[in-house]
């Protein structure tokens, strides 16, 4: 049996025939079986080798040959904020990590874990304490060292409720106290044996280093980046428009080789496809399967492509907040108003597989799921009849969607609930505007999208934790279940695998039978483009643009003459 991690390498950087053969598999084709990787003890992370800046340092000659230039890269949604801690996902968490913000350390592509400011980290026998010894010598982008003092402070800052962090449902209730053991070591005192905090803090949604001092308490809104410790420093950042990084040339891991990268806002798929053609582009994200399919065919020339098979899950999610959908029997009239095949066949030309969840098909996730959870699939008859007897008087649905992406999803949706009785509000908006209208609580259905992570309970925490807050960056369906939060806080304990499935399937049923999502499942839309003198770029398959701890990424790009 392949493990969890081996699914990732299998899929990374496939070309369109191995994305189709790995929906196949889903489906029940010879293909190679996905399960869960065992959870690495203290002993496994005591020591890792290969920092992310291990490649590239002391190669003065190879730097001279390959550096400058300015690449522009065509991004499908704009970074909402500048902010390190309020906006950290998808987009906008993949452009800050790839640049000026960096974690402690981070998942490799193998699924296990490499040090990036820390460079050794270890655990007390119960594993109630992770103590970090950092890596010294890093600068940020002030000029000023990295220490203990930093880390402190930055991990105090995502757990204060205040301060609106995306990381606050992840860290808060496993961390009992941070403290700096001297300059250049730090340890968290956690709350209970917590054998996964190494992999939950390895994102940068979760926790990545700023200064001390560089946000004033509550601090949610800003316009300029803060310092961080990344191979580029932020420079500008204009609203639906683009953001701008320059070179460090002062990063510890050794400086990158373009003098600047500009991530240009292009909501549509067909406009970056085609200024990708152009060269108004070298490097293009989120690209559609027709204009991959042309290049992979040879229609289009001088382009490579390359396929994000492990992004791309969607799934519709209420706001049980909202005065229509506080009613289970609406929500689940809704539920089965919608048709997800259908969906997958209008929006996304079929290309995917239905799943329930975000984890790899066939997966022993996916099997638990099938066991507990059996899938709603569209009944318009039901729906009709679910609505009849509910509380639901014709008031209009707010459906929030992005504009480029969503717009395809919201018509098939809108339709849909439109047939069985729904009044529908579709909301096209700028990617920004639908972002803050999700954190701020101002819609009644929205979809969302995720990726695998290698745990689904670890990825998926703090979506589902009770965040009692005006603005939420995490739990946007602002579903509570204090029985749900001890669950999670169990799970975090466990380490064979056989014990954490039977606490899966329990946080599964609990959020099924709350009606709090329909999901779809993963499709394979989400295609890398670049132009043919563009090197050096790789990518992990989530749909981020760095790849980690051995290499590629945005860092390692350069231009071939």
């Amino acid at each position: 049996m392949k493990s969890s991690a081996t699914w990732v390498r299998f899929l990374t950087g496939a070309g369109i025939g191995a994305v189709l053969l790995a929906v196949a598999a889903a489906c029940g084709a010879e293909e190679p079986t996905p399960t869960a990787a065992p959870t690495p003890t203290a002993e496994f992370f005591e020591v890792s080798d290969s920092p992310i800046g291990d490649v590239g340092v002391g190669e003065a000659e190879k730097w001279e040959e390959r550096q400058g230039g300015t690449l522009i890269f065509g991004s499908a949604k704009e970074v909402t904020s500048p902010h390190p801690y309020t906006t950290s996902s998808s987009v906008d968490g993949h452009t800050k990590e790839a640049t000026w913000l960096e974690p402690l350390l981070q998942l490799t592509g193998d699924g296990g874990l490499a040090p990036v400011l820390a460079t050794s980290w270890v655990a007390n026998e119960d594993l109630t304490e992770w103590t970090f010894h950092l890596r010294e010598g890093v600068l940020f982008h002030t000029g000023q060292e990295m220490t203990s003092a930093d880390v402190v402070w930055s991990a105090n800052y995502v757990m204060d409720a205040n301060n609106a962090a995306r990381g606050h449902g992840d860290m808060a209730p496993l961390v009992r106290s941070v403290e700096a053991v001297d300059k250049y070591t730090v340890k968290f005192n956690m709350v209970g044996s917590q054998p996964s905090f190494p992999i939950i803090i390895s994102d940068i949604s979760v926790l990545s280093i700023i200064p001390v001092g560089a946000l004033e308490p509550g601090e949610i809104k800003v316009s300029v980046g803060t310092p961080g410790t990344g191979p580029f420093k932020f420079d500008e950042w204009v609203p639906a428009s683009k953001t701008v990084v320059v070179r460090f040339d002062d990063y510890w891991g050794g400086k990158p080789y373009l003098e600047k990268i500009v991530f240009q806002l292009i909501a549509s798929a067909t406009g970056r496809g085609n200024a990708l053609r152009t060269r108004e582009l070298q490097i293009a994200e989120r690209l559609s399967p027709i204009f991959a399919g042309r290049v992979e065919s040879g229609d289009i020339g001088a382009i490579e492509v390359s396929a994000a098979t492990l992004s791309g899950y969607r799934r519709m999610m209420f706001n049980v907040d909202s005065p229509i959908f506080d009613d289970i029997d609406v929500r689940l009239a809704a539920m089965y108003a919608m048709d997800m095949q259908k969906l997958l066949d209008e929006a996304f030309f079929g290309l995917g597989t239905l799943m329930d969840a975000a984890v790899p098909p066939g997966s022993v996730w996916d099997e638990a799921l099938r066991e507990c959870c059996p899938r709603r699939t569209g009944d318009p008859e039901k729906a009709r009849a679910i609505l009849a007897a509910s509380s639901y008087a014709g008031e209009r649905v707010r459906l929030v969607v992005g504009r480029g992406q969503g717009e395809p999803i919201g018509e098939s949706i809108s339709r849909q609930l439109r047939e069985v009785g729904f009044e529908v509000d579709l909301q096209v908006l700028e990617s920004g505007v639908y972002d803050e209208k999700q954190s701020t609580g101002d819609f009644d259905l929205t979809p969302k999208s995720a990726s695998w992570g290698g745990d689904p309970v670890i990825d998926g925490a703090g979506r589902w934790r009770c965040e009692l807050a005006e603005r939420v960056n995490n739990n946007q369906s602002r579903y509570c279940n204090p029985e749900l939060d001890v669950l999670i806080d169990n799970y975090y304990g466990l380490t064979d695998l056989d014990d954490k499935l039977v606490q899966y399937k329990k946080i599964a049923t609990i959020l099924y039978d709350a009606a709090v999502t329909k999901h779809m499942g993963w499709n394979f839309t989400r295609f890398f483009g670049w132009n043919d003198n563009v090197k050096g770029f790789e990518h992990r398959g989530e749909g981020g643009y760095t790849r980690g701890p051995v290499g590629g990424g945005l860092w390692r790009v350069y231009f071939e003459d």
